[in-house]
């Protein structure tokens, strides 16, 4: 089992209190990210922190398009496309996910893997009248056949929101769902992250996406990163304790560097954090140099013997 998590915009930052919120707040998993050593009674002492290359070879600032379809095709997309490229994925860039997206390759060869997270009605609306404007962690998941969640499996433990605690959906939610509604009350992160490793177990591999660290970096919103770090670093602390080391595997990833650095509103160029937690860590940790390595990595993990190689024609 392999439980692949990606933080939107997360760089390795500079130890520097007054322009990185990592340093300031972090308590465990974001240690590092703040120039921080962890704790000693860190569950994630026994984790690789890897610096990954998110300009995959390329000048300029990472962008999400290019840096995600990477992270979930195995293909190093700005190689290709010799540029970075913001926003939803282009038509290259989507004829690259419906060829190489990781649930659909594993699919083929006859494992199981899915996307966590669950999808409101609206969202599932836009997608009816337009479908143009579609991230890449969906496409992924389209490209595959497989159902998106819903929020039915949500109400019933069968998938996360995108915000783990239900506090983004206590006001999103106001227009669709009723005051009383359970979907609205909050969810302890801790208990998410032991929820997110029993649902793993039904997989041999689940993406799971949270995008509020990327809104925050750009927001700038010192008060929001910590409450995200708090969420987030309960997250994982539930994960860790849920998670068997010796049989599975936790693997987190970003896109580009952002939220480590709110002294502006753009991208960084930091490298950003592989972080690897589990089964066969030491095995891979020396592959992933950038974010096109990591699939082939889970590739090499599952034993399945394929290498994504796209023909731009």
């Amino acid at each position: 089992m392999i439980l692949y998590v990606f933080l939107d915009g997360v760089g390795l930052g500079k130890n520097d209190p007054t322009i990185n919120p990592c340093t300031k707040f972090a308590k465990s998993f974001f240690c590092p990210m703040g120039g921080l050593q962890l704790p000693p009674n860190s569950p994630f002492c026994k984790a690789y922190y890897i610096p990954t290359d998110a300009n995959m070879g390329k000048p300029g600032l990472p962008q999400s398009a290019t840096g995600q379809t990477a992270l979930w095709t195995g293909i190093n997309t700005v190689e290709i496309l010799n540029r970075h490229v913001s926003g939803y994925p282009s038509f290259t860039l989507k004829k690259i996910i419906s060829q190489f997206s990781v649930i659909k390759v594993l699919k083929e060869h006859g494992y199981k893997s899915s996307f966590l997270n669950c999808y409101s009605p609206p969202f599932l609306e836009k997608l009816e009248t337009n479908s143009k404007h579609l991230s890449a962690s969906t496409l992924v998941q389209l490209a595959s056949g497989n159902p998106l969640r819903l929020f039915k499996d949500l109400e019933n433990f069968q998938g996360l929101f995108m915000d783990i605690t239900h506090r983004v959906l206590q006001e999103f939610g106001k227009t669709f769902l009723e005051s009383n509604h359970p979907l609205m009350q909050l969810r302890d992160p801790f208990e998410m992250g032991k929820l997110a490793v029993r649902l793993a177990r039904q997989e041999d591999l689940t993406l799971y996406e949270y995008f509020l660290t990327d809104k925050v970096g750009h927001a700038m919103d010192w008060e929001l990163a910590e409450k995200i770090i708090q969420d987030i670093e309960a997250f994982m602390e539930g994960i860790a304790n849920e998670i068997n080391f010796e049989s599975e595997l936790l693997i987190v990833c970003s896109d580009h560097g952002n939220f480590e650095d709110l002294s502006c509103k753009l991208h960084t160029s930091n490298k950003v954090p592989t972080v690897l937690y589990g089964k066969k860590s030491e095995q891979i940790k020396n592959e992933i140099k950038n974010l096109a390595d990591i699939v082939p990595a889970i590739y090499k993990i599952l034993g399945l013997n394929f290498k994504p190689i796209y023909k731009n024609k």
